[in-house]
């Protein structure tokens, strides 16, 4: 666009040079008469005058060299640099207060009397050790609605826990039954002895047991003259009761004991015979209780 506004401007320049030289020359006083064209033209650097006669050829016309006029460079500006914006400051904060608790107080319980339990415990192992072994003797009395008769016995007995034990005896009993004949009678049982308070010295126990028992009847005399011989008796049975053992010490011991028994004769024929009103009566099956007093010696204890 520039070079074209620049050739239309050195165009119109071209054209307006002669009408400016003949106005030059028109106004020269020097010009000879009947010269159609007089005057001095100055075109480009003056080198001397130029006269141009009737005769003479017009001097060549000298085009001035284009003149490139530069458009002025655009400066482009650098764009701004970019804005940071940057966010207010937190508001302070309040400063943190830290409380430190104070410590829970410190509750001291009383001490605790020790001398109970430390009694206690020496009584569970003096008295009652784990496990222990024994000797146990009684006499006592057996009564039943048809016999009565007393004596006595031993056992052993093994006492695996302080709350079990176990006994197994014998004994020796003689009397008379309700016909007046004299009897006597040896036991064979086995109990168990349960012990509700093993750790102290007066200890409640229940027992339940079984065996046999075996024993004579002499000879007698009926109401009616009958002679009646002697024979041999033999009992199966079961027995359950409730007893007392006093510890004394860790080695002896008092035992007081009360049981109920009913048992069946085995040894053949009738063991009771009676006659109410013309009717007879006879059985095998007696029950009773007898009671014991004894004593336990104590000599192994683990």
């Amino acid at each position: 666009m520039a070079n074209r506004i620049w050739n239309a401007c050195s165009l119109v320049v071209a054209l307006s040079l002669p009408l400016f030289a003949s106005a030059a020359l028109a106004q020269d006083a020097t010009c000879r008469p009947g010269d159609l064209l007089c005057g001095e033209v100055s075109v480009g650097p003056i080198q001397g005058q130029i006269r141009i006669g009737p005769g003479d050829a017009p001097p060549p016309v000298v085009v001035p060299p284009p003149v490139i006029v530069q458009p002025p460079p655009v400066v482009v500006a650098p764009p701004p640099p970019p804005m940071i914006v940057q966010p207010p400051p937190p508001p302070p904060q309040p400063p943190v207060v830290y409380v430190q608790q104070p410590p829970p107080p410190v509750v001291v319980a009383p001490p605790q009397p020790q001398v109970i339990t430390v009694q206690r415990r020496r009584v569970v192992y003096d008295l009652v050790p784990a496990f222990d072994m024994g000797l146990h003797l009684q006499i006592g009395g057996l009564f039943s609605d048809r016999i009565g008769m007393g004596g006595g016995g031993a056992a052993f007995r093994i006492r695996p826990i302080e709350f079990l034990a176990i006994d197994i005896g014998a004994g020796l009993y003689g009397g008379q039954d309700y016909q007046g004949a004299g009897r006597w009678e040896m036991p064979i049982v086995a109990d168990i002895l349960v012990f509700f308070n093993p750790g102290d010295r007066f200890q409640v126990y229940a027992l339940v047991g079984g065996g046999m028992s075996f024993g004579q009847q002499g000879s007698y005399t009926r109401y009616d003259r009958d002679f009646i011989p002697s024979r041999d008796l033999a009992y199966l049975g079961g027995e359950a009761g409730l007893g007392l053992e006093w510890r004394i010490g860790r080695h002896f011991a008092l035992n007081l004991d009360v049981r109920a028994f009913l048992r069946e004769q085995v040894g053949g024929g009738t063991e009771f015979t009676e006659i109410q009103d013309g009717v007879t009566r006879s059985t095998n099956t007696s029950a009773g209780v007898y009671g014991n007093l004894g004593m336990t010696f104590y000599f192994v204890g683990l």
